[in-house]
């Protein structure tokens, strides 16, 4: 039961972390794009200081990704790949990442997720969080 109420939060932090990597070399951010992670802040509540730390700990891993994980060559392709506009999930698969920067990478996120989840968010929020991904599932099953 503990483990779907840190999957969730983990899956926003994922979701946030792949978009782009570095505040410095992020394109400016599409409306549209926001809705659906501004309703799902919205749903939870998330206070203004919530939504910084979450904020924090997303530019924390990201800068770790790009300056730790990604080789320079990597980080070249990235920027130019940010530069041209590219969509994150696109920039990220393009750069054909070894297994084990897979790993790292997945690693450094599920721990950005349990720090958002044991840090930020409250119970309530969390239990909300297992609520509203088991009526997701209904959905799918029905």
């Amino acid at each position: 039961m503990k483990k779907v109420a840190i999957l969730l939060p983990g899956a926003i932090a994922l979701m946030m972390a792949v978009s782009p990597m570095l505040a410095a070399h992020a394109r400016p951010i599409n409306r549209l794009a926001q809705a659906p992670k501004q309703e799902y802040a919205n749903k939870l509540g998330l206070t203004d200081a919530q939504k910084q730390s979450m904020k924090s700990i997303r530019e924390a891993v990201q800068k770790d990704i790009y300056t730790n994980v990604l080789n320079d060559g990597q980080r070249a392709q990235y920027d130019a790949a940010v530069q041209r506009g590219e969509k994150p999930g696109k920039m990220m698969r393009s750069l054909n990442l070894s297994d084990a920067q897979k790993t790292q990478i997945r690693d450094k996120m599920r721990s950005a997720q349990q720090k958002i989840n044991q840090e930020v968010l409250t119970q309530a929020q969390r239990d909300q969080i297992q609520q509203m991904r088991q009526q997701r599932r209904n959905r799918r099953g029905a």
